[in-house]
């Protein structure tokens, strides 16, 4: 396989969130996304816990976790990058509280990217000791013109419990 600054190219890449069930109180219902986007930066389609597979099933999500139950990940979104199609050229990964609790109101709330290939971690962030906030952009993953997918990390935290909240601001940094 290519290999480009000493790492393999990503052709798959895994969302995984993860977070503790309160204590007391309401649910916490965390939410993963990852928002597609074409070359104009125009709102493709969205992967969410309303819509598990966009774009032809390169983009699945394994379903709505409501309150935090189970070990590990409670939601995945897998992203095969070879099987998306030529007009998505960026993506954005987020995470929403649907529940409406500030992250640093959730216990061991994390989110990561991972090469879904190798499990290496590309980012991660501890979401308990972010900011005061309901939504974050987590990462970007933009294609180049050699065809190659270029992830930064973002960590860009925003008002909004729904994804609907953040396909504007995640448009506005690709």
């Amino acid at each position: 396989s290519l290999v480009k600054g000493g790492r393999p190219l990503l052709s798959k890449v895994k969302m995984g969130l993860g977070w503790e069930p309160a204590y007391r109180g309401k649910d916490i219902d965390l939410d993963a996304s990852v928002i597609a986007y074409g070359p104009n930066r125009n709102h493709l389609d969205s992967c969410y816990f309303g819509k598990l597979a966009i774009l032809n099933g390169s983009v699945k999500h394994s379903g709505d976790n409501l309150t935090g139950e189970g070990a590990g990940d409670d939601e995945v979104i897998v992203v095969d990058l070879g099987r998306l199609p030529a007009e998505a050229t960026g993506l954005v990964f987020t995470v929403n509280s649907f529940s409406g609790q500030k992250f640093t109101e959730v216990a061991k709330a994390y989110c990561r990217l991972m090469d879904a290939a190798t499990g290496e971690e590309l980012v991660r962030f501890d979401l308990t000791t972010a900011e005061p906030q309901t939504g974050v952009m987590m990462a970007k993953l933009i294609k180049q013109f050699s065809g190659e997918w270029e992830m930064t990390a973002m960590g860009d935290f925003v008002k909004s419990r729904t994804v609907r909240g953040m396909v504007k601001p995640a448009g506005q940094a690709l």
